[in-house]
């Protein structure tokens, strides 16, 4: 973990736009610059030090050496980051503090700088003493110019792969393309169970090297996509006109003023754009409409002839074969030759090394074993150097068990050595995401998921807009990697005072059972370097408060670096005012506490991005001081019961994004002028039963994705237009549409007109049934239903107490109207007479009736239910069925007995009616029970019986 918090100090904050606009006013650029050459020296041989400190105790402690100083060099490279510059300077009569304050912190920083110096220079020299392998592609920035020589020097086997390149992109630039970017597409052969490490990233790194590129295009960018999390066009577009303007772009927030920037500064230049790594899985949904998007901003800037060369990696070692991007070339990158593979093996064994090239037997023994594995590792370098790393850190007299070894593993990718490697070539996303699950214990219904979620948005991992559960959850899952260092990261038990806590320890969970203390050495001064601290209670109380009630005063003294602080599911009752040496803090959870109010040093936080105060039972009141948290995104006041007001002063807040006050039953109303807010996207105000309206002005916010509004009658003009303006809203839960008195109301909505919205929730009143009756009601709750058909991209849909006895039309569209459908939850729908085609929705996964009267059912079909074994027993007490269809489930093996006995009163007569049975396309259909093939006419009319081929 180490090399990849190294790889993100060399590649992502010393050469951002921010960290060289700070160093300019601070005058400390040159300083800085004296500490990167070591730095990089230190990245070349850390790969090998990784390796080898599993067995060499001299080298695990200069690892451990290393890991602090590179944890020291983050903190103190975001304290750079931290402060908060000229735009920060007060106005004339007190500039004379400012600037005191901006020369005691240079000097500061100064003298760390000096410091951070000697100590690196002394780790390069230890480590040479130990004779520590450099790896010259880790060597040096792989964007700078000097790279070429490097790639050269030590690529093997890929100098036609990129010819081949070369060529399609030389022939492309005399063809003709409709003035769009030419793409191509360079990925690997797909191999169902397993993923490979071809070296799509290196060969692409030849490309953007290669001296007719060089020369032909005007602009190069290089975008490492990773894990953006849903494939982030934002980002995306921030970073291609950062590097067009060599300015920080994070200021920018829309397509439009990000691609008339671009526009405006490229002109009629060509450009080659390299995305790198683009995480994909064939569960992915809407990733295709997201790259038509990009490519349509693309279609807009540069001149004839830009080019996008997109790399992509499988998500999943299951996921299939993917062609979203529409390429009109796709490079299939295949493993090296037999004679690459087997020299880059050997190369990797014996160069640094003090193996006996002489020794013939022992070069024929591992051209053998190389020759052997060839096949079984697909030509696969990253294998090829994890093999030779395995034989040059053994004696030779041991290869031959080694060896042995190695042949006995069934997977490859498995053997210990082969992890480190691969964790050795992470970026920092997804190795943070691997190191939250393993302190969190992270899995797929875990109640940390969430603020798992939420940690990656303050560590500036994630961008808000990304959050997906569910997806980040199947990337923990194929990962599955474990991590070398764990003095670096820790999670431990508490209750006995015996803990230690190793000094390079980062980051910390703390398993709390029966224990009612922090451990004394989070207090003693020795753990300064921790920046995630981590509450969580053990398996036995999972979800109850722990015994800890507070926090020693001492300890946040000390935790200085802090960044991430969840102390969720305790009895605290407040914080101790030394909270103000959190000055780092981004992250705090006070989630399900005994907190009542926040201290008003915790306002002097600048670096606060993440508020969590939800379910706090006895918090009563949000401090007017909340205006002074500039950097907040989310705020969280989820059922803080005794919460009757938000202070006005909250929307000073311009850059929360989410702010959330659901079940919140005594608030009243929120402060007006929300709408200057301008950043905020989701507003959860579901279950605040004593707010009757939105503030004025609502409608202004065009970036709102999630919203839930109340229509309720004197306000239901607002309501009307304020949605209407809303065109970005993914979310939306219409609630009291009881309210509602006619279907005009809910025409005038124009849901269908909400191209980007993915989840709809409806909800009536609950209603008597006889009072429904009485008036009428059933039959409006039919019209404004009908009335508020969604559009064609909906995934989820949930209805709720509705007392209409029909189901809307566009419910019943058989033409793929609800195509995209993944989840539908239909609740409390006590007269509904008649269930929607599901079986017609190729996408649904989900399905939820609770509450449902179906006694009214008369016909029922079961269609492509690839799983089910069996009819559900529910279907006998529907009185009322004269119909059963099942049809393309080709799993179900047998038909139950009791559908002999299933017949049909009719409506008005209180007479039996004939039954109808259709069963059709169920392949494995066996077993047919005797009474239903004799069953006499009067009950049974019609058994069809289509296509079952094992029917018997």
């Amino acid at each position: 973990m180490a090399g990849v918090d190294l790889r993100h100090v060399l590649l992502d904050l010393l050469p951002s736009s921010d960290m060289t606009k700070r160093c300019r006013e601070l005058c400390i650029q040159q300083h800085l610059e004296k500490i990167i050459p070591d730095l990089w020296a230190i990245n070349a041989v850390i790969r090998d030090a990784t390796m080898r400190a599993w067995t060499q105790p001299d080298v695990e402690m200069w690892m451990a050496d290393a890991g602090a100083a590179i944890a020291d060099v983050q903190n103190l490279l975001d304290r750079i980051l931290e402060w908060p510059g000229r735009a920060a300077a007060p106005p004339n009569p007190l500039l004379r503090s400012f600037l005191i304050i901006r020369v005691a912190f240079r000097l500061s920083i100064l003298q760390e700088l000096k410091e951070m110096g000697l100590r690196l220079k002394e780790l390069v020299l230890r480590g040479s003493a130990l004779d520590l392998r450099k790896e010259m592609m880790d060597a040096m920035n792989p964007c700078d110019e000097e790279y070429s020589y490097v790639l050269g020097d030590e690529v093997v086997g890929r100098d036609e792969d990129r010819d081949n390149i070369i060529e399609i992109l030389q022939q492309n630039q005399s063809s003709s393309n409709n003035g769009e970017p030419f793409v191509i597409q360079i990925r690997e052969e797909w191999s169902y169970g397993s993923l490979s490490t071809m070296g799509k990233t290196t060969l692409a790194r030849m490309i953007y090297h290669h001296p007719w590129v060089r020369q032909h295009f005007h602009h190069r960018i290089w975008v490492d996509v990773s894990m953006d999390l849903s494939f982030d066009q934002l980002s995306i577009g921030r970073e291609f006109a950062r590097c067009i303007t060599g300015d920080s772009c994070d200021h920018l927030q829309s397509h439009q003023a990000i691609w008339l920037l671009v526009n405006e500064w490229l002109g009629q230049r060509r450009y080659l754009l390299i995305l790198n790594d683009i995480y994909y899985d064939d569960k992915e949904e809407g990733l295709k409409d997201k790259w038509n998007q990009l490519k349509h901003n693309l279609l807009h800037v540069g001149g004839i002839g830009s080019t996008v060369i997109i790399t992509t990696k499988r998500a999943s070692q299951y996921s299939g074969s993917l062609d979203i991007f529409g390429c009109k070339d796709s490079f299939l990158l295949h493993g090296l030759s037999e004679d690459a593979w087997i020299k880059l093996v050997m190369r990797e064994t014996f160069i640094g090394s003090a193996q006996d090239k002489e020794n013939t037997c022992t070069i024929n023994l591992l051209l053998q074993f190389a020759e052997q594995q060839y096949e079984t590792l697909k030509g696969d370098p990253l294998l090829a150097k994890t093999l030779g790393s395995i034989f040059r850190y053994a004696e030779v007299s041991r290869w031959q068990e080694g060896a042995d070894d190695l042949s006995s593993y069934s997977n490859f990718r498995r053997y210990p050595y082969f992890e480190l490697m691969s964790l050795q070539n992470l970026s920092t996303k997804p190795a943070r995401l691997q190191l939250y699950s393993l302190l969190c214990n992270l899995a797929p219904f875990c109640y940390l998921t969430e603020d798992y979620m939420h940690m990656m948005i303050a560590e500036d991992l994630m961008p808000q807009q990304s959050f997906d559960a569910k997806r980040v959850n199947r990337l923990v899952d194929e990962l599955e990697l474990d991590f070398a260092m764990k003095e670096y990261y820790m999670k431990t038990r508490i209750g006995l005072d015996l803990i230690r806590i190793p000094e390079q320890c980062c980051h910390l969970c703390l398993l709390v059972g029966d224990a009612s203390t922090f451990p004394t050495a989070l207090s003693a001064g020795v753990i300064k370097r921790l920046r995630t601290l981590i509450l969580q209670t053990n398996e036995k109380f999972e979800g109850k408060k722990c015994q800890i009630t507070e926090i020693p005063v001492t300890m946040f003294t000390n935790l200085v670096y802090l960044r991430i602080l969840h102390l969720s599911h305790c009895k605290i009752q407040q914080l101790p005012n030394t909270v103000a040496k959190l000055l780092s803090l981004r992250y705090l959870n006070l989630s399900y506490t005994e907190i009542q109010a926040l201290p008003k040093y915790l306002f002097d936080l600048q670096n606060l991005k993440i508020l969590k105060l939800a379910h706090c039972e006895n918090f009563q009141k949000l401090s007017k001081s909340i205006h002074k948290l500039k950097k907040l995104l989310i705020l969280k006041l989820a059922y803080c019961q005794k919460l009757h007001m938000l202070p006005e002063s909250i929307i000073a807040l311009t850059n929360l994004q989410e702010l959330d006050v659901e079940g919140c039953q005594w608030l009243v109303k929120l402060p007006e002028g929300l709408n200057s807010m301008k950043k905020l996207t989701i507003l959860n105000v579901n279950k605040c039963v004593s707010l009757t309206r939105l503030p004025h002005g609502i409608g202004q916010l065009t970036n709102f994705q999630k919203l839930t509004v109340h229509t309720i009658a004197d306000s239901l003009a607002t309501v009307i237009l304020e949605l209407q303006s809303l065109v970005n809203l993914k979310e939306l839960c219409l609630k009291k549409l009881d309210r509602l008195s006619s279907a005009e109301d809910a025409r005038a909505l124009k849901l269908e007109d909400k191209i980007f919205l993915k989840c709809l929730i409806l909800c009536w009143e609950w209603w008597d049934i006889e009072v429904a009756l009485v008036t009428n009601a059933a039959l409006l709750h039919e019209k404004v239903l009908e009335n508020l058909r969604p559009n064609l991209a909906l995934e989820k849909l949930e209805i709720v107490s509705y007392m209409g006895k029909k189901l809307p039309r566009w419910m019943a569209c058989k033409q793929g109207y609800l195509k995209d459908l993944t989840e539908i939850k239909l609740i409390n729908l006590r007269k509904c007479e008649r269930l929607p085609p599901l079986g017609q929705l190729p996408e649904l996964e989900t399905i939820e009736i609770s509450w449902q009267n179906l006694i009214n059912v008369g016909e029922l079909e079961i269609t492509g239910c690839e799983e089910l074994r069996c009819l559900p027993q529910g279907i006998k007490y529907l009185n009322r069925l004269y119909r059963l269809e099942i049809i393309h489930c080709n799993n179900l093996i047998s038909l139950p007995d009791w559908l002999a006995e299933l017949t049909s009163f009719s409506r008005w007569e209180k007479v039996r009616v004939p039954f109808n049975l259709v069963v059709r396309d169920c392949a494995m259909l066996s077993f047919i029970p005797e009474r239903l093939k004799q069953s006499p006419p009067l009950q049974l009319l019609d058994l069809k019986l289509m296509f079952c081929y094992h029917d018997t």
